[in-house]
């Protein structure tokens, strides 16, 4: 791997933050419900997520939704007015699906002819721990999940770390098609899988996360593997204006480096990843405690060639005067970056009765960012008023936001046209 630089051209940091908030563009944009989902086991339901959350996901592509449900073991595929599809399930958390008859992905056909037709399919399967998931424009489908067999996990040799982790494919009707390792087809199992993503050319990039180091594999559709690097915590790029060389330490001694996100892309450039890194400098505490502190630094987005790791630009994120956050980066609109910071309000007298009474209501400040850091557009989404959850935010490659929402009583698929 070529080392990520210490520190970028002075051109690309040196006054590139003086980013206009875009104020003058804000509206507020509400979120359109496409469809619910009640919460338990039978065919439209989703498990009731306590505990894993975070392994729950949505992924839209061509028009048509993926869930993972982790609680129940199923990936449920659903057109965009909730008409499901299809769904991939473990007989072992989920009972059979009503409708149509199950799929024989042994040998890749279906039993019910009329189904297969339509696009409809049962599959059973048996998942471990799936947790990421990634479609294609083939409508196949990439989840991350632990090996069946431990016998098959691996040692690294560069880390030590035990890896047994595998990207699952599944294709037409729900057959299931050979894992993904480090290698390619049946390669080597991953260490811990932090992302999986189906960029726009239909190659898969995976990111392994080994302690300090992030692995960066590309694969084609075909299951080749194209490229890999690393990126090491302790190697993360440090702005020129945060060093301070009127100390006596060393400057990178004093900045500490949060590689916060990972976003591979394609564009006329070729194959990027795009970073969003934040800053924190140590900062002494009261002399009697002998304490070390640390304050915010800022955040910084970068560029770098997918293939071989080297820079591209890189720019600091001025906070939003909406959220004072820098948000997450979800992705790349127009030739420019898109942030949702989070805000959060009260909104009083609803539903104008009068009645004094308020509803909390959870709001994202959007940005639209251009790549010397100056804010283009701003905008404000809105989610639904009862208490919840909002999971897997993602940015269409068509422009639109879409997520799936956590609510007490049920699950909603969310959409937002971007004003801009």
């Amino acid at each position: 791997m070529k080392p990520l630089f210490l520190m970028m051209l002075a051109l690309s940091l040196t006054g590139l933050c003086s980013c206009g908030s875009g104020k003058q563009n804000s509206q507020s944009i509400q979120a359109k419900i496409l469809f619910s989902l009640e919460y338990g086991l039978q065919d439209r339901m989703i498990g009731l997520p306590e505990g894993r959350t975070n392994d729950l996901e949505l992924y839209m592509r061509e028009g048509i939704f993926h869930i993972l449900d982790p609680v129940s073991e199923k990936i449920l595929r659903s057109s965009s007015y909730g008409d499901l599809l299809s769904v991939i399930y473990d007989p072992a958390s989920a009972p059979a699906p009503s409708f149509g008859r199950l799929a024989d992905v042994s040998l890749g056909e279906s039993s019910d002819a009329e189904a297969g037709r339509e696009g409809r399919y049962a599959a059973q399967t048996s998942f471990v721990q799936a947790s990421r998931l990634s479609v294609d424009s083939a409508q196949r489908i990439y989840v991350a999940d632990r090996l069946a067999d431990p016998g098959m996990a691996v040692i690294d040799p560069l880390t030590g770390l035990y890896c047994d982790w595998i990207i699952r494919r599944f294709g037409e009707n729900g057959r299931e098609l050979q894992f993904l390792g480090r290698e390619g087809a049946l390669g080597s199992a991953f260490a811990k899988i932090a992302s999986i993503d189906c960029l726009s050319d239909d190659s898969l990039v995976v990111v392994s996360n080994s302690g300090s180091l992030q692995t960066v594999y590309r694969f084609s559709s075909d299951a080749r593997l194209l490229s890999s690097f690393g990126i090491d915590s302790a190697l993360l790029p440090i702005p020129l204006e945060l060093l301070d060389s009127g100390k006596e330490n060393s400057p990178s001694e004093k900045i500490h480096a949060d590689l916060e996100g990972i976003l591979p892309m394609i564009d006329a450039s070729g194959f990027n990843i795009i970073l969003k890194i934040n800053y924190y400098r140590e900062v002494a505490g009261p002399e009697a405690l002998g304490s070390i502190g640390l304050e915010d630094s800022g955040s910084w987005i970068f560029s770098m060639d997918g293939r071989t790791g080297s820079q591209n630009f890189g720019f600091r994120l001025a906070p939003s005067e909406f959220a004072g956050e820098e948000g997450e980066l979800l992705g790349i609109y127009k030739e420019g970056f898109l942030l949702a910071s989070p805000q959060a309000y009260v909104e009083e007298n609803a539903g104008g009765t009068g009645s004094g009474q308020s509803i909390p209501e959870e709001r994202r400040t959007l940005r639209l960012l251009d790549h010397s850091g100056k804010a283009l557009y701003s905008a404000e989404i809105r989610l639904p008023g009862e208490k919840g959850l909002l999971k897997s935010l993602r940015l269409s490659s068509t422009g639109q936001l879409y997520g799936i929402y956590l609510g007490e009583s049920e699950v909603e698929l969310l959409w937002w046209e971007l004003p801009f």
